[in-house]
């Protein structure tokens, strides 16, 4: 049996042909002993829905959840980790995104560093965000140990989710992601810490995520920035940031506010 379970969400926006490019990513992974579950979050493309009938029908998905209605994200995730959580299988579970694309070793790497590192509950790693519009790219880092993932928190999320790779046991000892939130994994990411759970990233690009011109005037979120405000607000007081922190939240908010240009260039020269 199979110990890794990777999960997947995929709603409207999703193409077949990126979709494709991501799951193609998957099969030729070094390590292949995982299995692949995959929620639909309402309607989809019929492309792609018939790709994942196939799929399903070929045993390369173990799981594909079909609802008409969209539920949001989270909400999909965690029907999702449930489902995998009750068969009792699994000891891993692997974040994806359906339009991003792994690193051919990636799931070989993270399991080895988890079976050799037993105290750690969340491995992530580097990315490398590419621009379909340019063709440019940008490789950004993360901070590598737990006391530099806390302190890296008060500036900005210090894991990208795309590329964690969860012990199941996990979700017992924090819980679900709250579907309430626009920034669910930051705030499942700050519970987690505040309960002493402990975060490793690997220091090397795991996964190639892509973005596009318009990615800072879609993200323009006046409820999403607030919400992440009020999450380094709280990160602040429970991890004793100080008064930088709360400066960061409030720098954050602005930013996220502020015209797309702006932010493109701010990000483009301080993220890496």
């Amino acid at each position: 049996m199979n110990e890794i379970a990777v999960i997947i969400c995929v709603y409207k926006n999703d193409t077949f042909e990126q979709f494709k490019q991501m799951f193609e990513s998957l099969e030729k992974q070094t390590l292949k002993n995982f299995d692949i579950f995959v929620q639909l979050d309402g309607k989809i493309k019929s492309d792609l829905y018939s790709y994942l009938d196939n799929l399903k029908n070929s045993s390369k998905i173990v799981y594909l959840g079909k609802r008409e209605e969209n539920k949001g994200f989270a909400y999909s995730l965690n029907e999702l980790v449930n489902i995998v959580l009750e068969t009792g299988q699994y000891k891993y579970i692997v974040r994806m995104d359906s339009d991003d694309i792994c690193m051919i070793d990636r799931i070989e790497k993270q399991y080895k560093f988890m079976e050799e590192n037993p105290q750690i509950d969340v491995c992530g790693g580097w990315i490398e965000e590419f621009n379909i519009d340019d063709g440019s790219s940008q490789i950004i880092k993360y901070p590598e140990k737990n006391s530099e993932i806390i302190a890296h928190l008060a500036k900005r999320n210090p894991i990208a989710h795309v590329t964690t790779f969860l012990r199941a046991d996990f979700f017992h000892k924090v819980g679900l992601y709250d579907t309430s939130k626009l920034n669910e994994d930051l705030d499942l990411w700050i519970r987690a810490l505040a309960q002493g759970v402990l975060f490793y990233n690997i220091q090397e690009v795991l996964v190639k995520v892509r973005t596009s011109d318009d990615f800072f005037s879609r993200r323009k979120n006046f409820k999403r920035a607030v919400e992440v405000m009020q999450l380094k607000i709280i990160a602040t007081k429970v991890f004793s940031f100080g008064i930088k922190g709360y400066i960061y939240a409030v720098l954050h908010f602005i930013l996220f506010m502020s015209p797309s240009w702006l932010k493109s260039t701010i990000y483009k020269n301080l993220r890496g």
